[in-house]
């Protein structure tokens, strides 16, 4: 056994070494260059400062914890970037204002405490007071002005900037919390975070110009946990607290918006500079894990109070905060989360940098294979494994393992059927076959995630739905997508699709010169070579019986993803014969993962049950379409396009169920319902991080997240800028109302009419969208940005390239 133990170790190391390899873009960075605020000033603030007007940063306790005396940070002691510099093998970087003869060869620090993304004049003009005017736009210029003494020649700077890591910040942060705390509304700072996104990107943008390669851009904290809004904005209102975290919601869920907006803009700016490493760094999750579980990372059970501070339920008042005479802070940081009631302990800091830097808080992952000699022993050290240590850390490989070696018992769960696999004493022989083919797949796949496709693999609802619904129906009693005007635009007859004519898995077939993709139920003697679909309209993740069981009640289908799973399975002998035919069929496939939940909070919200009630589902629904991921992961699966929700809150339906006379219930700028929008960019939050879990564990598949929201939002602002008429929410195919819906007289019923021209129209009918609304998301899938990671197409088949190339 000991043998054994010893050969698992050495082959999972391996492994893990094949894994980091393959996560490329890497720079061995010589340097760190680093922008942003108090969460990254290493002492700039204090060597701006009057010597008789210092910051507390200046004054104990502050540095006590590592440096044993104040150094300017706002932090007991080392905070996030003095941990990316040990890891990189760097010297602490050093703040550039007030460093009088400062060695910068290794880094510089341009951060100030109290700097905003956006210019002083800018938010002075909204009636916004910042406390220094050091902005991001201020801190870029110092740098370019200190280059000629950073790196002397314009070629010297170029090879400097791009052999380093730059830090974005943490910045906006304090955009938004000097307008929170002069206590505007949410309205009004909400309306700042284009200004802000655009400002990071313009600033990263100009750096690339530079020369720039690498950077890491963090999104923002839950500020929702932070002591200061904890006690500013206290409340007896218990419904305004998460139960698990006692953080404020609203706020959180203001953090979870600016950081959804800053992922999209980078990733569209990864698809303009392909040669750019651009990762984005998750402080909202990487933090937040630490507020549900703070025994689990050594923390006391109360985790919402100020280490340092004086009075108050949390610990804080704001008129004597830490760093003034009589404020005392706790006997041991280490235990606290919170360390001045703005910013994190030590303690926090390094749970926050090694989430960053070792997984799964950036995305992309940091590339580590090219880090030096000395570092990566240093890290290999920390990698020694007993079995046991190998079992718990792989997590998801071994259930892969189990699903592909061992024998199978089905255990029945209120979420759908899930294999587990019954303990035998050829568990580590099996184990070490997999690790050991998993290496030569990860090893072979590291060098591209491109596949030229064969067919199509679909699951879903009615976004997907080519007709499965219309096949499982009684001919007497058939659903409306089976009566015209359905499929009037492209096919002139209905086809059991709810839209005017083609969706996105039609455009999808199309681009990769498939035929379009037939349903599987009700469809004899069809040809599934090219692809089958098993989504059905009306379907949700989770079973039916789990729902009834909550009160959500479905009278369309009983067809969730689970059924349609096992009906996969079941008709894989006719689908590909031999289970190695069926393998390479599945290996090979594209496999579409809906969309896939939006019934589940559908039909909650149609029988108007409260919006906590619908959160509760999320992390039903996520793991439930995580756990259809790893099963076909289990039988070969290779690349997922697995898409988010679209914005509920401008949908025709939903703008009818819940139309109101208040006004600040709705987006200006769309006028749609805000709080369905934030609900399903909360959603769209979670299944990313799922997603993004799923990636670190299977390197070797692709998971794409197809970002429905934002390619069906764009239509909204500005509809004349794609072709469709200024009044975008109203559904073409309907009766009556605001919003041409009317729910006892949906389109395909009789009486009811449509538009004369539908692809000047976003909403089809209330629910669905026009073929022309489809086609601009494809296309902002297939081509970008909303495909993360975006598509690769280096390997399509020639035709298909040179139509592509044609149509370009």
């Amino acid at each position: 056994m000991a043998s054994l133990d010893a050969l698992l170790t050495f082959l999972y190391s391996t492994l893990l070494v094949t894994i980091v390899s393959s996560e490329t873009p890497c720079q061995n960075f010589k340097s760190i260059i680093s922008f942003g605020d108090s969460i990254a000033d290493t002492g700039n603030l204090v060597g701006l400062s009057n010597r008789n007007n210092l910051p507390v940063t200046a004054f104990p306790p502050y540095g006590e914890t590592f440096f044993h005396h104040p150094t300017g940070r706002s932090c007991d002691g080392r905070i996030i970037m003095d941990f990316i510099a040990e890891f990189v093998g760097l010297p602490y970087v050093p703040p550039y204002f007030g460093s009088k003869n400062g060695n910068f060869d290794k880094g510089v620090n341009f951060a100030v405490a109290g700097a905003t993304a956006l210019e002083s004049s800018f938010l002075m003009k909204r009636g916004i007071h910042p406390h220094t005017n050091v902005s991001l736009g201020v801190q870029l210029k110092s740098f370019k002005k200190s280059l000629p003494d950073l790196c002397g020649s314009p070629s010297d700077c170029r090879d400097k900037i791009g052999n380093a890591l730059i830090l974005m910040g943490e910045i906006g942060g304090n955009d938004y919390n000097f307008p929170f705390f002069e206590r505007k509304p949410i309205k009004e700072v909400k309306e700042l975070v284009p200004f802000v996104i655009a400002t990071i990107s313009s600033a990263i943008t100009e750096l690339i110009g530079m020369g720039a390669k690498t950077f890491l851009v963090p999104g923002e904290f839950p500020i929702g946990c932070s002591v200061v809004y904890l006690t500013l904005y206290q409340t007896s209102n218990k419904e305004e607290y998460d139960p698990l975290t006692g953080c404020l919601k609203w706020l959180n869920k203001f953090g979870e918006y600016h950081s959804q907006q800053l992922k999209t803009e980078l990733n569209r700016l990864r698809k303009l500079n392909p040669h750019v490493n651009i990762i984005y760094a998750d402080y909202y999750n990487a933090l937040l894990r630490l507020f549900k579980e703070p025994a689990k990372f050594g923390f006391m059970d109360r985790p919402l109070h100020a280490c340092c501070g004086i009075g108050g339920q949390y610990n804080f008042n704001f008129t004597r905060k830490c760093g003034s005479v009589g404020v005392e802070s706790c006997k041991d940081p280490s235990k606290y989360v919170g360390w001045d009631g703005v910013h994190m302990t030590e303690g926090a800091y390094k749970w926050i940098a090694d989430g960053i830097l070792k997984g799964p808080y950036a995305i992309p992952p940091f590339g580590r294979s090219c880090l030096r000699s000395e570092i990566k022993n240093k890290e290999s050290l920390d990698k020694q494994f007993t079995l046991a240590q190998a079992l718990e850390i792989a997590d998801l490989r071994i259930y892969e393992v189990l699903c592909r070696f061992s024998p199978y018992k089905e255990k029945e769960s209120n979420l759908g059927a899930s294999p587990m696999a019954s303990p035998d004493s050829l568990l580590v022989m099996k184990l070490v076959s997999f690790l050991l083919s998993t290496l030569l797949v990860t090893s072979a796949n590291s060098q591209t995630q491109c596949r030229n496709f064969k067919s199509i693999i679909s699951f879903g609802d009615s976004i997907a739905d080519t007709g499965n619904l219309l096949g499982l129906s009684d001919p007497n009693n058939l659903p409306a997508s089976a009566f015209p005007p359905y499929g009037e635009t492209f096919f002139h007859h209905p086809t059991g699709r709810y839209s005017d004519g083609r969706l996105i898995i039609d455009f999808i077939a199309e681009f990769l010169g498939f035929p379009l993709v037939h349903p599987f139920y009700g469809c004899q003697n069809a040809n599934f070579e090219k692809g089958v679909n098993f989504a059905v309209a009306g379907a949700t993740a989770l079973d039916t019986s789990f729902l009834e069981e909550g009160g959500i009640h479905s009278d369309i289908t009983n067809v969730s993803l689970s059924v349609q799973l096992r009906s996969f399975k079941e008709s894989l002998p006719n689908l590909c014969g031999s289970p190695s035919d069926c393998r390479d069929m599945i290996e090979n496939a594209l496999i579409l993962m809906g969309e896939i939940g939006g019934n589940d909070y559908n039909f909650a919200l149609f029988q108007r049950k409260a919006i906590e009630e619908v959160e509760e589902l999320v992390p039903f629904v996520v793991s439930a379409i995580s756990l259809a991921i790893k099963e076909l992961v289990c039988m070969g699966g290779r690349t997922f396009l697995v898409p988010g929700n679209f914005p509920l809150g401008c949908s025709a339906a939903y703008l009818t169920l819940y139309q109101t006379s208040n006004k600040e219930e709705y987006d200006p700028l769309t006028g749609c319902l805000t709080w369905l929008n934030v609900f399903s960019e909360y959603y769209n939050e979670q299944l990313q991080k799922e997603l993004n879990r799923l990636k670190e564990l299977y390197p070797h598949v692709n998971i794409i997240y197809a970002d429905y929201y934002n390619a069906l939002l764009r239509l909204f602002p500005e509809p004349a800028k794609f072709g469709f008429m200024n009044r975008p929410l109203p559904a073409c195919c309907g009766l009556g109302g605001s919003y041409n819906f009317n729910f006892s007289r949906r389109c395909g019923s009789v009486g009811v009419e449509y538009c004369n021209d539908p692809s000047k129209y976003v909403n089809w009918d209330g629910i669905h969208m026009t073929e022309a609304a489809y086609r601009w998301i494809s296309e902002g899938l297939l081509k970008g940005p909303y495909a993360i990671p975006t598509f690769n197409w280096s390997c399509l088949s020639s035709e298909i390239m040179n139509k592509k190339s044609l149509d370009t």
